[in-house]
């Protein structure tokens, strides 16, 4: 199973966004996910791709630009507010970590 779809299965089974990304990695970080909407209201899911990536010594430029034009933004608030689901950041979210592997 890939990343993405574990981080899916996460979500699904009700762990939050930043746990289901962060867990999806468990074998690449140590630590703890970051809070959902801990820096600047971001989404968890966009937290957690990266604290990954940062800690495999990769930039996060390229992930949060990616992941802005899928989506049209980093902010939980405002991906809530144009209806996109989670577990869709959740699941972009780990696929794009993965793609910058």
């Amino acid at each position: 199973m890939d990343r993405e779809q574990t981080a899916r299965n996460y979500h699904n089974s009700g762990i939050n966004c930043a746990n289901s990304v962060y867990s999806a990695f468990s074998d690449k970080v140590t630590g703890t996910a970051p809070a959902p909407r801990s820096i600047d209201g971001k989404c968890g899911a966009v937290l957690a791709g990266e604290k990954i990536l940062s800690q495999m010594g990769l930039d996060t430029t390229s992930f949060d630009e990616k992941f802005m034009e899928q989506f049209g933004n980093l902010k939980c608030a405002e991906l809530r507010k144009a209806k996109h689901p989670c577990n869709d950041l959740v699941g972009e979210a780990a696929k794009l970590v993965e793609d910058m592997m």
